[in-house]
């Protein structure tokens, strides 16, 4: 597949104005496209105070076709106005996948419009091998070896399953399978004949045609689905657009290149990740505790990079603490015995209160003391609140132990191990010992509980959790 180049140049629309544009990686340079000096500073006046709070898609044209380039933060300005070239970063450009009549005829929408956003390739491949594409060769052949060589691809039904799931309003579908790209003997492989590669890939499809602006909400989607499959944040996957023609059929109209900020991609290969079809049935609660926000603090906890993968900072601590806290709460609709208990204390404090309130109108105690905020937030001690978690997860917690001959989760080393964070917050020191060893069960004990949320069933939890512990 063609990919966009680092860099490149052409012309854009900003509002009514013509520039002209070089792209370098994700900086945009622009300069009107005047040839007179007064019309050059109006034009630089008119972009220079447009409306910039809105995000927008600059279109416009590179030297083979249409073009549009994504901007959501200001435009960079010389401070003193004296030359006229003006700067954005961008996070997304998309380049149309032709440019002749007859791929503007198969067109049943305009161009800025999409049916299905693909993301292909990468740190997917890791999810579901390639390679089951491909039928086993013959074994007598195989070994017969006389320069023959035969290739079979399985068929599509094989390999590839769907699943509905929404995004607000918006009936979405999910396709997972492989790509078969054809071979080419391009200047990029230097003369060879390359007999063409596969990719996993995952494709959105809707059922009515959606707008570029919904690029960047798809692409975070498939993010955040990958990096916790994954285990790592610094995940790599390409993207295109399609169309579906008057038959019904997809065809590409655009090649996506979205920019991160990552130093590096998790290397991490099928049998380190947990597997898409392992989970397949659950990726619609999956992807809806991406949308509402469950699944964030639980990505907060993945490496951003891979020198980060077997280190553990003071920060991965305190923010681990943070995410038991938040999955203990995960599950609004589940009540613990335990946390009745604890409602109950609260009701008689308040009767307590309203009773002293009744017998002493000398004093507001809700204005006047700290009665209040005293109690508001009574709860368990965090070191209770991971036992609890522990004991509803046992079971993932002791195979990992077991696995890395850890410390065993109990009250002491959890205890220790709260007080890494406390230590850290309240004196500024850092005395490890081995309670930093507890890092993995407890981050697994987060995913379980996150799995657990979605519904995923405690077997299947296990046997995917020892797959990325």
């Amino acid at each position: 597949m063609r990919k966009i180049a680092d860099n490149f140049c052409g012309y854009l629309k900003v509002g009514d104005d013509k520039y002209t544009y070089y792209v370098s990686d994700n900086i945009v340079t622009l300069l009107p496209a005047q040839s007179d000096n007064r019309k050059i500073y109006e034009s630089f006046d008119r972009i220079h105070n447009c409306d910039i709070e809105r995000p927008e898609y600059l279109f416009g044209e590179d030297n083979s076709g249409m073009i549009a380039i994504l901007r959501n933060g200001k435009f960079s300005t010389s401070g003193m106005g004296f030359s006229p070239v003006i700067k954005f970063a961008t996070p997304i450009i998309i380049k149309a996948s032709g440019n002749a009549q007859d791929f503007f005829s198969m067109m049943t929408e305009p161009w800025e419009k999409f049916h299905a956003i693909t993301f292909y390739g990468g740190n997917i491949n890791a999810l579901c091998d390639p390679g089951i594409a491909i039928q086993p060769p013959d074994v007598e052949k195989y070994l017969k070896y006389d320069g023959a060589r035969e290739i079979r691809m399985r068929p599509w039904s094989e390999y590839t399953r769907s699943i509905d799931f929404r995004i607000g309003n918006e009936k979405v579908t999910l396709t997972f399978s492989i790509r078969q790209d054809g071979g080419t003997n391009g200047i990029e492989h230097q003369g060879a004949y390359n007999l063409g590669n596969l990719n996993s890939f995952i494709r959105f499809s809707f059922e009515n045609a959606q707008h570029f602006d919904r690029i960047q909400e798809c692409y975070l989607i498939a993010k955040k689905l990958i990096a916790i499959l994954t285990s790592q944040n610094n995940v790599y996957f390409e993207g295109y657009l399609s169309q579906k023609n008057s038959d019904d059929k997809f065809f590409e109209t655009g090649i996506c290149k979205i920019f991160d900020r990552y130093d590096n991609y998790s290397t991490r290969k099928c049998h380190n990740v947990i597997p898409i079809f392992s989970i397949f049935d659950y990726i619609p609660n999956l992807i809806e505790g991406i949308v509402n926000g469950k699944a964030d603090t639980l990505l907060e906890l993945l490496p951003e990079n891979n020198e980060m993968v077997s280190r553990i900072s003071i920060k991965n601590v305190q923010d681990l603490c943070t995410a038991l806290e938040v999955t203990y709460h995960l599950d609004d609709k589940r009540i613990r015995e335990k946390d009745i208990l604890i409602e109950e204390i609260k009701k008689n404090i308040k009767k307590t209160i309203s009773d002293f309130s009744k017998s002493h109108n000398e004093i507001d105690v809700n204005k006047e003391t700290t009665i209040s905020s005293a109690f508001q937030y009574l709860d368990y001690t965090l070191k209770q609140k991971i036992l609890t978690l522990y004991n509803e997860n046992r079971e993932v917690a002791d195979a990992i132990v077991s696995k890395w001959v850890l410390p065993q989760v109990n009250d002491t080393n959890i205890a220790s191990f709260v007080k890494l964070r406390n230590n850290k917050t309240h004196s500024g020191t850092v005395e490890w010992g081995d309670s930093a060893k507890l890092y993995a069960p407890l981050l697994a004990i987060v995913y379980a509980g996150f799995f657990k949320y979605i519904g995923l069933p405690d077997e299947i939890i296990i046997c995917t959790l020892l797959q990325i512990f």
